[in-house]
């Protein structure tokens, strides 16, 4: 059986959209600022800005990173990155009341930024629930996985820390016991450990003086295998790596099975391929910015 994780890229919110939900004054966007008092427009494709980057890039790259062509990475701006990695916190327990299913069904993936900002903003994030199949060496695994990117801050890349507290963080880090669909179907087959799911913003706007209303960037990662045991360390490692590749702007992936982030998280570190793929993005003006 394979193994595949699963990610999304919401679509970019165009500046019509955006004119009415940033706040239009002339100065530098507020990062990791309160996540209280937000719009929620419908999502829209629109243009991009800064300098496009090529369709095939250099030797290892894989074009599949970029998103529709177009560069989507953090800016030094928003350094260091704030990660906070929950102990095995649960959202599941929140529900669609239409649906009558978990909000967090991968069908309505690009509303988890909504979710976890309303939980944050509620003070539910401190009371959530351990998930089912979570033990605590997944919490070590997820960590470790995370900072296989760490290196390419010696690069000057990108930073990012690891928070404790929860109201000041850009990505987050919880747990689902096995994912689901809009039916409440349980999606077992292909071994789906992991999604990211992120807002992104036109950064030609944000140079502009225009002051999106950022949204936190979600990752879950499943704490279950296809028997229902307790996932491997080595796999939990492999599969927040390859999330948090995710995070921080690599979009869709990679077709070689080597790498991390292909379906099959290559040998479960990061690639040559990885690694080219990675410096071309944050070398690159970016068209959007989570």
């Amino acid at each position: 059986m394979q193994m595949k994780s699963a990610f999304v890229l919401l679509p970019a919110i165009i500046a019509a959209l955006l004119v009415a939900t940033w706040i239009p004054q002339a100065s530098q966007a507020q990062f990791r600022s309160s996540y209280g008092g937000r719009q929620l427009p419908p999502a829209r494709p629109g243009g991009g800005g800064g300098r496009q980057a090529a369709a095939a890039g250099p030797a290892g790259v894989y074009p599949q990173a970029l998103f529709n062509g177009k560069v989507v990475r953090w800016v030094a701006d928003q350094m260091p990155l704030k990660v906070f990695v929950s102990r095995g916190s649960s959202i599941d327990g929140f529900m669609d009341p239409e649906l009558g299913v978990p909000r967090t069904n991968v069908d309505g993936k690009q509303r988890w930024p909504h979710l976890v900002a309303e939980i944050i903003e509620n003070g539910q994030i401190n009371n959530l629930p351990v998930s089912e199949g979570f033990v605590e060496p997944h919490y070590e695994a997820a960590l470790q996985g995370i900072n296989l990117w760490k290196g390419f801050e010696r690069e000057g890349l990108f930073q990012y820390v690891l928070t404790n507290d929860p109201s000041e963080a850009d990505i987050y880090v919880f747990w689902t016991h096995h994912f689901v669909n809009k039916l409440g179907l349980g999606l077992f087959a292909n071994d789906i450990r992991g999604y990211t799911s992120k807002e992104i913003f036109d950064y030609k706007l944000v140079l502009q003086g225009k002051q999106p209303l950022f949204q936190p960037v979600v990752i879950l990662l499943r704490t279950t295998n296809q028997q229902g045991n307790p996932m491997s360390n080595e796999k939990m490692r492999a599969s927040a790596g390859h999330e948090f590749g995710h995070a921080l702007g690599i979009d869709q992936h990679s077709t070689n099975p080597y790498d991390l982030m292909s379906v099959y998280y290559g040998r479960g570190v990061v690639s040559n391929n990885d690694a080219a793929t990675i410096r071309y993005i944050y070398k690159h003006q970016p068209d959007y910015i989570p």
